[in-house]
């Protein structure tokens, strides 16, 4: 078996079509420390600029064009280039342009990812070292997510920080990539001859579909489903996908069927915790319109379509969906006052909107998104071809169907293309689809050596170039992935240093490397808050509610530096902002008739007051004692009056620990002096 990657590995693109697998790995690993908020993903693009870098340099050095049958007019990749050209243009009116840069680079990174495996699908020896390499990552996922389900222990990364965080269970990246690697196997395993092979593809379907189903997350579920019924529909209705044996169909049929009953049933013996855990079918039975993360994707979804509304032909701009959610909120919440769906997530990022399609037509509008759908035809165009052509029809359908598994998965996934290891899988499977819709579906055995003499062929000028215009490109995104390694590990270690000197040193110098990360700023903000330099924070602040950082809590702690730096009017245009964007939040309403009646607008402050006693009045009344006379004084008014709720009733929770913080500030600055010092004496 082994056998196969050793030989691959002689050669300059054996090195990707051996070692991609392992970046469906690195995220799991123990590395560098990553801060507890925010920061692009850099382990994975490091991985794979890396790879490409070796694989081209090495075929650029070796002037090595492979003479395979690749049709070069095919509207598969035009569409795709066309598609990532439309995403770097975005740049230039994005309002966040490194976040669009990035994903830019990933749809470049994709793109000659797909290339290069079209490349390796034309060569027998370097595919099958491929599979297997992806077949040894998929069993090794598998089997530490099923470890982790039966112990009911967190298999963690110690590097995060809240240290208890499941690595796969309840994560949508990784569960999207084991339904699409369920599809491919399962046709494999149907399709190869030797029964050890087809034991080792069988086996990798099967722990592929358990881990899919053992994390609990119902759109990949649901993909991995629709594939593996594409898969079997094909098999019984197209003659050419006849399985190799229906004995081994029917056992793999029934190992996935008693695989699916037991992880919807599980028996309570097989769990180390008591009760049993939950289970999908739990899951699925949620499900409703009510249900809190049903909910929350309709008012992601609502969000989306007015970032469209606003911007129809060009979009807000590549991955700058968080960056646009607060006034596309504000814009829905304006235009759906009565709707249920706007009191939802005040306490949490909002960074994608949990569907792909809306995303795409949210940040690159109609043009992006008329591109993205050329590109899935010519896809479903490749994928019927190869069902006619191919010479291995069976692993056609199961990369087939591994694409439905990912294009169901990403109407409800927060990741998609968004994380590169679902981005990988993707494609590498759009790499078969294409290579057995070729022409003539035969794979060449070797390469053709050719060193240029005199005037080089066209063909072999264009592929040249091609590969040295790669080669730059891999290693620029090597350079750049290396700042977002900088500027994450930078902040990881300010946050835990406990030297406010050494801290900000580290926070300036990752914000050198990425001047645009909401996250870093925010924390620098916050340092600089604690350090009573207020007037600096608020440009930090500022800059985080701007890029990304959108809870109500940080709309509340940017006007708590805007007034403690003598703005008062700023913070109040702060929180009259905030409370357009959360206008059922409990909390900012009350919060903004406080900054409206510290600026003598007494009226306002009433109007915004009512409204929130409208909501809940308990809670208001509540916030205000919390808001105007501390945490003391809040629970002895609770005391006295059942109609005013006690500090630990309210919610967000996160905003209670922020005002007490605020007021503790406030007490030590001037205990007896200002608003406060007022308040306090009219009570006595």
């Amino acid at each position: 078996m082994f056998t196969y990657v050793k030989k691959a590995l002689r050669e300059p693109l054996g090195i990707m079509a051996t070692l991609w697998p392992i970046i469906l790995v690195v995220p799991y690993l123990p590395g560098p420390p990553r801060p507890s908020l925010g920061g692009l993903a850099w382990r994975q693009e490091i991985v794979l600029s890396l790879l490409l870098t070796l694989t081209l340099g090495f075929l650029v050095r070796r002037s090595l064009m492979f003479s395979n049958n690749h049709d070069h007019k095919d509207g598969l990749l035009l569409t795709a280039t066309l598609f990532a050209l439309w995403i770097t243009a975005s740049v230039l009116w994005a309002p966040n342009p490194y976040s669009a840069a990035h994903f830019s680079f990933q749809w470049g990174a994709y793109l000659i990812f797909f290339v290069l495996m079209r490349m390796v699908a034309n060569r027998p020896q370097l595919l099958r070292a491929s599979l297997i390499g992806l077949s040894f990552v998929v069993c090794l996922l598998g089997i530490s997510c099923l470890i982790e389900s039966i112990t009911g222990a967190a298999l963690t990364d110690h590097s995060l920080r809240q240290g208890v965080k499941p690595l796969f269970r309840g994560f949508s990246g990784f569960s999207e990539t084991m339904a699409v690697a369920t599809a491919i196997f399962f046709g494999l395993a149907l399709e190869v001859r030797k029964k050890g092979r087809a034991v080792m593809c069988g086996a990798t379907a099967v722990l592929a579909w358990l881990a899919t189903v053992q994390t609990l997350e119902r759109a990949p579920i649901l993909g991995g489903a629709a594939g593996l019924l594409l898969l079997s529909i094909g098999s019984i209705a197209l003659p050419s996908c006849r399985p190799r044996s229906m004995r081994r169909a029917g056992v793999l049929a029934f190992a996935l069927v008693l695989i699916t009953a037991l992880e919807v049933a599980p028996l309570a013996s097989l769990y180390s915790n008591s009760p049993a855990p939950a289970n999908a079918l739990q899951r699925f039975k949620t499900t409703s319109l009510t249900e809190s993360n049903t909910s929350v994707r309709l008012l992601f979804w609502a969000t989306g379509w007015e970032m469209f509304r606003r911007h129809p032909l060009l979009g807000v701009g590549a991955h700058n969906y968080e960056v646009a959610f607060p006034w596309a909120r504000a814009q829905f919440a304006d235009s759906h006052k009565n709707s249920p769906l706007t009191e939802l997530n005040e306490q949490l990022l909002t960074q994608y909107a949990h569907n792909e399609y809306v995303q795409i037509l949210a940040e690159l509008g109609a043009v992006g998104f008329l591109l993205f759908l050329l590109f899935c035809v010519a896809l479903i165009v490749s994928f019927w071809r190869a069902l006619r052509r191919a010479r291995r029809p069976l692993l056609a359908l199961g990369s087939g169907a591994g694409l439905l598994a990912f294009a169901v998965s990403s109407g409800a996934s927060a990741f998609s293309f968004r994380w590169l290891g679902s981005g990988l899988i993707f494609f590498f499977a759009a790499a078969l689809v294409s290579h057995f819709a070729s022409a003539n579906g035969r794979p060449q055995v070797k390469a053709t050596l050719q060193v240029p003499t005199g005037i080089a062929p066209k063909s072999f000028t264009f592929a040249f170039r091609g590969l040295v215009g790669g080669l730059a490109f891999s290693v620029l995104m090597l350079l750049w992935a290396s700042t977002q390694a900088g500027n994450s590990v930078l902040h990881a270690l300010a946050q835990r240093n406990r030297s406010p000197v050494d801290a900000e040193q580290l926070y300036l110098m990752s914000l050198r490397c990425n001047p645009f990360d909401a996250a870093t700023h925010y924390d620098y903000g916050s340092l600089l808050y604690q350090q009573s330099r207020p007037s600096e924070a608020v440009l930090h602040l500022r800059h985080a509610v701007a890029y990304g950082i959108n809870t109500s809590t940080s709309y509340a702690f940017l006007a708590a530096a805007e007034e403690e730096s003598g703005d008062l009017n700023a913070a109040e245009r702060t929180l009259a902002f905030a409370a357009k964007v959360y206008p059922r939040s409990v909390f900012l309403l009350v919060r903004h008739a406080v900054a409206l009646e510290r600026l003598g607008r007494r009226e306002e402050s009433d109007i915004e007051f009512s409204a929130a006693s409208l909501l809940n009045s308990r809670a208001a009344r509540g916030w205000y004692q919390l808001i105007q006379y501390d945490i003391d004084e809040a629970f002895k008014a609770a005391r006295q009056d059942s109609g005013i709720a006690i500090p630990g009733d309210l919610l967000p929770e996160n905003a209670v620990h922020m005002i007490l913080k605020e007021n503790e500030r406030r007490l030590n600055i001037s205990p007896t002096s200002g608003w406060r010092g007022r308040m306090r004496a009219t009570d006595n």
